[in-house]
């Protein structure tokens, strides 16, 4: 029972010293700004987003994929853009014409692409095109395993991003400065 209470003692104590640390999924407000890391995971905005928009955001465009396959998009790349206080992460974009669409066409291709189910070989996968882009080898060496490289998807507008991340909530508090940015908040 002591041992509850110390730990109990010591999480109260955190609490207070940190009211902003986001302990328990919620935060006190302390005046000082923090970054935001909420995003919607679906978002429509009133402009139609372009490769240029995502560069002007200092993504940095690396290969440009053929989009043979992938139903509906106009285009797609990988890319990576450094998140305040983070090493630089990819990112994967496919860009197409309108909001309704990037949902309607784009959502099964991201879910098949991004998270802990993601397909990873190219017999299994929706969209062959970048699959090796889209894993990475955790552990090093003979005994590492391959894993997905993207924990989760955004989708802003008429763009898909998906957001390199071990897990979802990794991956999408990687997204969210770009989609602060993207939206015009800074991030």
């Amino acid at each position: 029972m002591n041992k509850i209470r110390a730990i109990v003692v010591s999480f109260l104590i955190l609490l207070t010293l940190f009211p902003t640390s986001g302990i328990l999924g919620c935060t006190l407000n302390s005046g000082v700004a923090e970054p935001e890391r909420s995003i919607a995971k679906i978002e429509n905005i009133d402009r139609v987003l372009t490769i240029e928009d995502l560069e002007n955001a200092g993504w940095k465009r690396g290969k440009k994929y053929d989009v043979d396959g992938l139903t509906g998009a106009e285009a797609a790349y990988v890319g990576f853009w450094t998140p305040p206080g983070l090493s630089s992460l990819n990112y994967e974009i496919r860009i197409y014409p309108d909001h309704n669409l990037a949902v309607e066409q784009g959502t099964p291709f991201a879910e098949d692409a991004s998270g802990a189910n993601a397909s990873l070989g190219l017999s299994d996968t929706l969209w062959s095109e970048g699959v090796r882009d889209r894993r990475m080898i955790v552990g090093g060496g003979s005994r590492g395993s391959q894993n997905p490289r993207y924990g989760d998807y955004v989708i802003l507008g008429n763009v898909v991003i998906l957001c390199e991340g071990r897990t979802s909530q990794h991956a999408l508090d990687h997204c969210a400065p770009l989609i602060s940015r993207l939206r015009g908040k800074g991030g």
